[in-house]
């Protein structure tokens, strides 16, 4: 997620993921050590009067801090190559260091190291060290300064492996729960075919075969033509009877049952879901009919947002679910929604969708029949 979606006073904390959350606070980790490194060697190279040494510094800062925010692996969003920064931001702090007094080279090692080491494996950021505290030793700084060298640049090595580590295996996790949740939704649709399968299948299959008998006597002119069609006449109704039972059976859900199920689903997706409102408020006419649009409900949420947080509010009179960032779809078909509404139909509701690029709301409304 890009810096200026944080910026914006109307998006909050809670509108962002977990990954993008990991990924912010692992760039600007980053960022912050670079600005916290920059500030004292300024200072230093400013009271001195060093001015190409400042110069360079905050040169060797500015290509570090472009280097981060196009590096993925930190968490960067930015595009384009690296390469130049990485080069002037390493050039820069050489020169800053050469052409600096007191501790300015010490900080500018700090901050040109930082794009090195989280760019290379651990084994060449050794040599690194190595060689820089070998090639330190022989300046004015001596034992002292090439020790510090090496634990600098060991030093935000560490940090920058275990930082990479800890967004990678979020990141991880973070797939393998919308996994789960897309695997849940596609199990329960498995289920319904494969039980409709197994009741429609062998009726079909004798329908077939009795018509063809029928057909064939019907040519030879034998009166059992008649009862064969009588008989998949029989067949025909009682297949469509099983069907019947068997969706009535798929449809009749429990309205708590399928609020605490969606909340734990979506949960499991890393998705914040807040129920507000009981189910027991629902008139019992309306009950069956709330309890689906809250089925379909959450699989659309999963379907067709990259959402962080959903609300449920149930009233005596009507049921709302509103999630964040809902996924543009130029898909003509579905037909979730026209279900639920022809649905809510059957037993005087309504349903009523809104929605924008932040925000989809998907509101039923019950409306009790007057008894005459």
């Amino acid at each position: 997620m890009e810096l200026r979606r944080y910026l914006d006073p109307r998006t909050t904390w809670r509108d962002t993921s977990e990954v993008d959350k990991v990924r912010l606070y692992t760039r600007q980790s980053f960022v912050g050590i670079v600005v916290a490194f920059t500030i004292p060697g300024l200072i230093e190279s400013i009271s001195n009067a060093a001015w190409l040494s400042a110069v360079a510094l905050s040169v060797s800062a500015v290509a570090a801090v472009l280097v981060l925010l196009r590096l993925p692996r930190i968490g960067g969003t930015g595009s384009g190559s690296i390469r130049i920064p990485v080069a002037v931001s390493v050039g820069a702090a050489i020169l800053a260091g050469v052409t600096g007094t007191a501790a300015v080279p010490l900080w500018a090692l700090l901050v040109g190291s930082i794009p090195v080491c989280v760019l290379l494996s651990p084994g060449w950021t050794l040599v690194l060290a190595i060689a820089l505290s070998a090639a330190t030793s022989m300046t004015r700084f001596g034992l002292p300064g090439a020790v510090s060298a090496f634990v600098a640049v060991m030093f935000m090595s560490a940090t920058a492996r275990l930082s990479i580590w800890l967004l990678r295996i979020v990141t991880e996790l973070d797939g393998s729960r919308h996994a789960a949740a897309q695997l849940s939704v596609a199990e329960e649709r498995l289920r319904f075919s494969r039980d409709l399968h197994d009741v429609v299948g062998r009726a079909l299959s004798a329908v077939a075969v009795k018509s063809e008998l029928a057909a064939m006597l019907s040519r030879r002119g034998d009166d059992r033509a008649a009862a064969q069609m009588d008989e998949v006449r029989e067949l025909a109704q009682q297949s469509m009877a099983e069907a019947r039972q068997l969706v009535r059976g798929y449809r009749s859900i429990d309205l708590e049952a399928e609020l605490g199920g969606a909340a734990s689903l979506l949960s499991a997706a890393g998705i914040d879901t807040e129920v507000r409102g009981a189910a027991e408020s629902v008139a019992p006419e309306f009950a069956e009919a709330a309890a689906w649009v809250v089925r379909e409900g959450a699989t659309n949420i999963l379907r067709h947002s990259e959402a962080t947080r959903c609300r449920i509010e149930v009233t005596h009179d009507s049921l709302r679910i509103t999630n964040n960032r809902p996924r543009t779809s130029t898909s003509t078909d579905g037909t979730g929604l026209a279900g639920l509404a022809e649905r809510l139909a059957a037993v005087g509701g309504t349903l009523d969708t809104t929605g924008d690029s932040d925000e989809f709301t998907v509101t039923a409304t019950f409306t009790p029949r007057v008894a005459s």
